[in-house]
């Protein structure tokens, strides 16, 4: 039976991503686009395994494409550095997808959506570099955050706060964040950044969240004073990162120890904080460790850039995945509440690959034995 409400909404989906006939049949592998134009315009029937490609290259869920309600794709997106306008159409067509998919998890295993809601910021919060830096060491002591900011963020963010933290490859772009009242706080980095990057930018990110409400959209459209928002949301970073306590006791021990600094030390510092050795440049000569002009100097000097790539290739590995997504999508399998098969369409892989992909998790699909749990 041809459905001209699915045709309709074939089409929504594919305009909405700013998709021409010729590009989306490419996608989808159709021979010709006659063959999607058919379908659009209600003349062929569509099968089931279509509909499921539709879903995925469309970043659309199946039962939107049936019709559970009206397809909108897109929300107030906070870009760093936006890529091509017809990339960045589709990449936020994509988080928004997996926004909702997310949130169906969530309800479904009864959670409470969080609202990332830590402090009330105002702009005096950030009206100086003085009072951005109170606003990070605030952050860090209420988050607790520890002596290495860098590797507790992204749990703290996401288990404590609620922040949807997700990973996507941007070409050309950087990370993006958005706050919908739907889905709640909600962070995307770019997975082909070094991994010092993305933790950067994970604490970059968290600013433009923190002061939503005192940062209007709209006046970052203007480009002066969006530069000058970048430069605050890059200092709360930096001292979010790197408290002064501990990179100020790191340096002394070292020269202590052995009595003169090297490149060495630099990148050995800047890996034990998981940042780059530029932001951690910087952030010694905010400490006074350094002058200014000379971090500059140091920052292009080519034998730290040359020890800098040597000693952290290995900290590379595979892409960052999103993890605790993945662990609710597991979760709801495991209780019985998707199928394999909507297990694997928010997941993104095929039916085929569900018992390799949970293996390489480390989690389970069966429930395993009661535990009978006395009452407190």
């Amino acid at each position: 039976m041809i459905n001209k409400e699915i045709a309709s909404h074939l089409k929504t989906a594919r305009k909405s991503l700013g998709l021409t006939l010729v590009e989306a049949a490419q996608r989808l592998g159709f021979p010709s686009y006659q063959t999607l134009k058919s379908l659009e315009d209600g003349q062929r029937e569509i099968k089931a395994s279509e509909l499921l490609k539709f879903s995925k290259v469309y970043f659309v869920s199946i039962g939107r494409l049936l019709g559970e309600k009206e397809i909108q794709l897109g929300n107030t997106f906070l870009w760093r550095k936006p890529p091509h306008p017809e990339t960045k159409k589709q990449i936020e067509a994509q988080i928004s997808y997996r926004c909702e998919q997310y949130n169906l998890l969530e309800k479904l295993l009864n959670l409470k959506v969080k609202r990332g809601r830590f402090l009330d910021v105002t702009i005096d919060d950030i009206r100086g570099n003085n009072d951005v830096d109170k606003l990070a060491e605030s952050f860090h002591r209420i988050l607790a955050l520890g002596s290495r900011p860098a590797f507790t963020l992204q749990k703290v963010l996401e288990q404590v706060f609620g922040v949807k933290i997700l990973y996507e490859a941007i070409p050309d772009g950087s990370a993006v964040s958005k706050y919908p009242s739907e889905f709640g706080a909600v962070i995307v980095i770019n997975s082909d950044e070094a991994p010092w990057r993305r933790n950067y930018d994970l604490a970059h990110e968290l600013f433009h969240l923190v002061t939503w409400k005192v940062i209007p959209a709209a006046d970052l459209k203007e480009q002066s004073y969006f530069a000058d928002v970048e430069k605050k949301a890059d200092r709360f970073a930096s001292i979010l990162l790197l408290p002064e306590n501990e990179v100020s006791k790191e340096i002394d021990d070292r020269i202590n120890m052995q009595e003169k600094f090297t490149n060495s030390d630099l990148v050995d510092i800047a890996q034990e904080f998981g940042v780059s050795t530029k932001a951690l440049l910087y952030r010694m000569a905010n400490l006074r460790f350094i002058k200014w002009e000379d971090a500059d100097k140091l920052a292009k000097d080519q034998e730290l850039t040359e020890i800098s790539r040597q000693k952290r290739r290995h900290e590379w590995g595979e892409k960052p995945k999103s993890e605790r997504f993945i662990s609710l999508a597991v979760r709801c399998l495991r209780k019985g509440l998707i199928s394999r098969g909507k297990f694997a369409e928010i997941v993104g892989i095929d039916r085929c690959e569900i018992d390799d992909f949970i293996e390489d998790t480390g989690l389970m699909e069966q429930e395993g034995t009661p535990i009978e749990i006395m009452a407190s």
